[in-house]
């Protein structure tokens, strides 16, 4: 083998024979291949809070701030518990938090944590945690491919079965492909 040379883009692949019939050398010459282009821009939003807040069934998590908010796709106001989807796609979310029981709550005490699309629960997309003290903290954490046909789409996460403490929770959601 002889020598590996670029070729502009658009032009001919080629291969010579440098050498004899005998010793052949071959150098070959590959066009560089066109500059592609991103069929899916990033958009990426995450929301966190980190101090504890009070929970019930039926609570919607409220993330105080925001982490990143890359893209108009995805918003999310701090201080706010709703993150909206402006745009159809598939998404990937990831949630994560910890959990402790309510001040005199009955024990023991089994509270879930799930995402909710338009107010209606993500197949999935939740977790349990169940405590048998007070003093205990459970950490929690789900994650799903979500696919948004319709918009604007309100995602948000929801805790149910009882009085329960919730903090450093992170929701992030990625846009990761579009609707053909």
């Amino acid at each position: 083998m002889g020598s590996v040379t670029t070729g502009p883009a658009g032009s001919q692949a080629s291969v010579t024979n440098s050498g004899t019939q005998q010793d052949a050398v071959f150098d070959f010459v590959i066009p560089k291949g066109d500059t592609g282009t991103c069929q899916c821009p990033a958009e990426v939003c995450t929301g966190y809070s980190i101090p504890p807040q009070a929970g019930n069934t039926g609570t919607k998590f409220i993330f105080d701030r925001n982490a990143v908010q890359y893209g108009t796709g995805i918003i999310h106001s701090p201080g706010s518990t709703d993150f909206k989807i402006q745009e159809p796609g598939l998404y990937y979310v990831a949630f994560n938090g910890s959990l402790a029981p309510g001040t005199g709550t009955k024990l023991p005490l089994s509270i879930t944590v799930y995402l909710q699309e338009n107010g209606a629960a993500i197949n999935g997309a939740g977790a349990r945690c169940t405590f048998h003290n007070a003093a205990e903290v459970g950490n929690v954490a789900f994650s799903t491919a979500l696919l948004v046909t319709t918009v604007p789409s309100v995602v948000t996460v929801i805790g149910d079965g009882g009085k329960y403490f919730y903090s450093d929770i992170s929701l992030t959601i990625y846009k990761i492909g579009t609707l053909d």
